[in-house]
């Protein structure tokens, strides 16, 4: 096979010498189409945003032990940080940013915490061993995977680029890749 071709859900066909599978929670599906069985779950992640100043507090703030995190930011005041395994289709799930907060009143009790401006969910791809998946598909050598970083996407990102275009170049990556390869998980 000279070229990878995609498929889009319209219709488009996109034809290319490689791809790279860097779609995060929603790579499970990709990887299983290409004949890998990765064990990515979707861990997800919740925060809540007060006005500025809710608070009271002037530097994020991470409450040890109770799992969230308080951040002063130029939108508003955020608490984040309690997640839940629910996969992409659940609604999100209320009841976790109300637990956050029925724990955070007790620690700020001068803080006037009542319903939050805006709450967010979003999907973080986890891997069982905490290890994100960086390396050749086993069936289409061309289909380089880059997910499963769960809640260091963006602090691994460059070099996960990095060691990318070094295997889609076959050059040797700064980074051994060896211990993400997605051979590591039986089919």
């Amino acid at each position: 096979m000279d070229e990878i071709r995609v498929t889009t859900e319209a219709g488009h066909v996109i034809e290319g010498d490689c791809a790279v599978i860097a779609t995060g929670a929603w790579s499970k599906p990709l990887a299983r189409q290409l004949g890998d069985r990765i064990p990515l779950d979707t861990e997800r992640g919740y925060n809540a945003t007060f006005p500025s100043g809710t608070f009271g507090l002037t530097r994020p703030v991470f409450f040890e032990g109770r799992g969230f995190v308080t951040t002063p930011l130029d939108t508003g005041d955020r608490v984040g940080g309690a997640v839940e395994f629910a996969g992409l289709d659940a609604g999100p799930n209320d009841r976790r940013v109300e637990a956050m907060l029925a724990k955070l009143r007790p620690l700020l009790p001068e803080a006037a915490i009542a319903a939050p401006d805006a709450k967010w969910m979003g999907f973080r791809p986890s891997i069982p061993d905490s290890l994100p998946v960086i390396g050749a598909s086993r069936d289409t050598p061309r289909a380089i995977y880059a997910f499963g970083h769960g809640h260091y996407g963006l602090t691994q990102a460059a070099v996960t680029a990095e060691m990318v275009a070094a295997l889609l170049a076959q050059e040797r990556p700064a980074v051994d890749p060896a211990p993400f390869r997605p051979s590591r998980f039986r089919r």
